[in-house]
């Protein structure tokens, strides 16, 4: 039960906080590489590979099935 002490808001917080944990976890699973500086490391992909990997990762959620579809998204540069 919910009370008006906030108790719907931090379960709502705690919700999404673990859906962005998982996401950022099959991102980086996904992604067969290492990006630097900083933003994931893979020590079984210790390198950045530009040739497959320079794109964006998507991961639809379907929520009535709790699953993931990950997908690459082309990276366009619109300024050289």
């Amino acid at each position: 039960m919910v009370t008006d002490d906030g108790e719907g808001k931090h379960t709502w917080e705690l919700h999404h906080r673990l859906l962005a944990s998982e996401s950022v976890t099959r991102h980086t699973l996904y992604r067969e590489e290492t990006r630097w500086p900083g933003y994931y490391y893979r020590g079984d992909h210790m390198k950045l590979d530009d040739q497959n990997w320079h794109c964006f990762t998507l991961s639809p959620y379907d929520r009535n099935t709790g699953s993931w579809a990950m997908e690459k998204a082309p990276v366009y540069h619109i300024i050289d």
